[in-house]
């Protein structure tokens, strides 16, 4: 919808332009406001949701002022209008003396007009409401009979019971001013309907693609390059320079070229994006570029060639340490730590809470280490009873057992020879299936179920575990000699209530993923909703922020999430009731932390003890534990 809003020269003549507008053909997508004020009040700066504006005289020029974006359209004073003013006030008035009053008044022939009129007349140069007022006080002392001129002049007149004539606007210069009004609604509703289309188009495509003006200013962006390069969804860059996307893009030299021209950009953190540059050209002249950007890995066609077959059969890595969301120094420690994992074979165990990321860094492990054209086989152990768990690791021969298949099966750990296999849960894995496992990292080799012989195997063994397994030891619940085993080298993800400075930044690139795969333009964050995310604990880790994400992309249809779209969410409501509104740290981690050594971060307080960061997890588990266990000892008395 555009809206038009007409400043009204005269008030008598608002039935005029009335009658003028009931007889136009408009459409229904064209809204036409009519309005009169007297000079220039105030009163202007509040009408924003205009996209045209209609007005002559002071009015018109401080419209222009204030909304130097706008379309505007001005009524301009005709000869004939001015003339026929002149011979109203002296078939009227009879006058000696006549002011008339009008901007940037340039009129060569005055002398025949005053023959006309019968009088002398003054002219005046107004522009504004204090030049009205002076034009009227040198005239009173000039001995003007009557003053000609616009709606603030003759307002000025009747304040002071002077005698006075309006120039008014013909009804032809009404209907020319209509039309021109309404002829550029209907051209600002074809660029506007183009630029959707455009924008959807954009967005549509699986590049990244970035269009901007000969000076580098962001013209328009799609959602797979604010994926791309994880932008903010609180701020809105278009009008910013590309180097605000990033300052290694080439476009000034790209617009010296001719034709597409092509380059490699490396980011900081080792992404490579393949860049094309295509010139816009306007009359033989370079006025823009369109940036087309896709990921390197995409056009790398050899590597693809090598994976393909793994890739038919899900035995791939999905992640690097580029997917790895995260800023803190806590997660980039984790990352520099893991990227030295990579370059050995030694196993790895990753600790960690529910959904903090573990099975992405087993990925990115494997992806980084000289095994990464070799398969990757995930495994939740805890997903499958004894029975099946065993027989998908080791595999069975043929007849093994009843409803066994006639062609046997291959176990994962034979799927995965000479690359890696990943053992999610491996707390909850068998005490029974424990020795077998244990077998095979230590000898190195596999016997499926029903079979007689042993085949050698060469895997990594990378795990991860949400449990306390040195407790577990303890209950008889997991065997050390495996835990030692599988923990040569261990990693511990911390939560996100300990890493708060990543949530925005996790925020940002999940509302634009889920906006990109929803085919929505993303929304922007208020600052409210930034910090009420940013407050929440996160008990369900990023698995709970993905979906709280991909929830306020389905539900929300506006440009902005506000704090009253996170109140759907129960556990908003809940820390909205919180004291102050925020929330306030007071996790057994962070108690116990303070308990062991006040104002030291983990990090610092495991270098004084000497241990690793996991060693203090643990410690800090079980003072959680018997405090717990106290409490709940303290309670049974009562």
């Amino acid at each position: 919808m555009t809206k038009i809003l007409i400043f009204v020269p005269h008030a008598d003549m608002m039935e005029k332009f009335e009658e003028l507008i009931a007889k136009m053909d408009i459409e229904d997508d064209i809204q036409i406001e009519l309005t009169y004020v007297v000079g220039t009040p105030s009163s202007l700066a509040e009408n924003k949701d205009a996209d045209i504006f209609v007005a002559r005289g002071m009015t018109y020029e401080r419209l222009k002022v204030l909304f130097p974006h706008k379309h505007m359209v001005k009524i301009q004073f005709t000869s004939f209008g001015i003339l026929d003013a002149l011979i109203q006030s002296r078939n009227i008035y009879h006058p000696n003396r006549i002011a008339l009053c009008l901007q940037d008044l340039e009129i060569y022939q005055i002398s025949d007009l005053e023959e006309l009129c019968h009088a002398h007349i003054d002219t005046y140069n107004v522009w504004s409401e204090e030049s009205a007022r002076d034009a009227v006080e040198l005239g009173e002392k000039r001995g003007t009979d009557v003053w000609v001129g616009s709606g603030t002049v003759c307002s000025v007149c009747d304040r002071k019971g002077l005698k006075r004539v309006h120039i008014k606007v013909k009804e032809e210069t009404v209907e020319m001013v209509l039309k021109e009004a309404v002829n550029t609604a209907r051209t600002l509703n074809r660029e506007r309907a183009s630029n959707s289309m455009f924008r959807a188009i954009i967005n549509e495509n699986s590049d990244g693609i970035i269009t901007i003006d000969s000076k580098g200013i962001i013209q328009q962006i799609n959602n797979q390059a604010y994926r791309q390069f994880q932008l903010s969804t609180v701020d809105n860059i278009k009008g910013h320079p590309i180097a605000v996307v990033d300052r290694h893009f080439k476009w000034k030299q790209a617009m010296e070229e001719d034709g597409i021209r092509d380059e490699v950009l490396k980011m900081e953190d080792g992404r490579r994006y393949f860049v094309q540059y295509m010139p816009i050209r306007v009359d033989e002249v370079n006025s823009g570029l369109v940036i087309f950007i896709k990921n390197s890995e995409q056009i790398l066609k050899e590597e693809n060639k090598l994976r393909h077959s793994l890739g038919e059969k899900g035995l791939v890595a999905k992640y690097t340490f580029a997917d790895i969301i995260g800023s803190s120094d806590a997660i980039r420690d984790d990352i520099r730590m893991a990227n030295r994992y990579s370059k050995v074979d030694s196993n790895v165990l990753i600790i960690g809470e529910t959904g903090t990321g573990k099975e992405l860094f087993a990925h990115s492990i494997h992806q980084a280490s000289n095994r990464s054209s070799e398969p990757f086989v995930a495994l939740n152990c805890a997903a499958l009873p004894e029975n099946l768990l065993e027989s998908e690791l080791f595999g069975y021969e043929p007849g093994a057992f009843s409803g066994a298949s006639r062609n046997g099966k291959i176990g994962l750990f034979e799927l995965a020879h000479r690359g890696t296999i990943f053992l999610d849960e491996i707390g909850e894995i068998p005490i029974s299936l424990q020795a077998k496992l244990l077998r095979v990292l230590q000898e190195k080799e596999i016997r499926r179920i029903g079979g007689n012989t042993v085949q050698p195997i060469d895997v990594r063994v990378i795990s991860a575990t949400n449990v306390d397994i040195e407790k577990q030891i303890e209950e008889g619940k997991f065997r050390s000699d495996l835990y030692y085993r599988l923990n040569l080298l261990d990693i511990y993800i911390p939560p996100l209530r300990e890493r708060r400075e990543d949530i925005q930044e996790m925020v940002d690139f999940y509302l634009n993923r889920f906006s990109c795969d929803m085919k929505k333009s993303p929304a922007k964050l208020t600052k409210e909703a930034a910090v009420m995310l940013r407050n929440y604990s996160w008990p369900g880790n990023v698995r709970e922020l993905r979906n709280i994400c991909e929830r306020l992309v389905v539900l929300n249809d506006t440009d902005e999430i506000t704090k009253e779209d996170l109140m759907q969410f129960k556990v908003f409501r809940q820390l909205r009731e919180a004291e102050g509104g925020q929330y306030s740290s007071k996790g057994s981690e962070e108690a116990i932390l303070r308990q062991l050594k006040p104002k030291k971060t983990k990090q610092d307080l495991a270098r004084e003890l000497g241990v690793s960061r996991t060693t203090l997890w643990r410690m800090m588990k079980q003072q959680e534990n018997e405090r717990n266990e106290k409490g709940k000892n303290e309670n049974d008395k009562k």
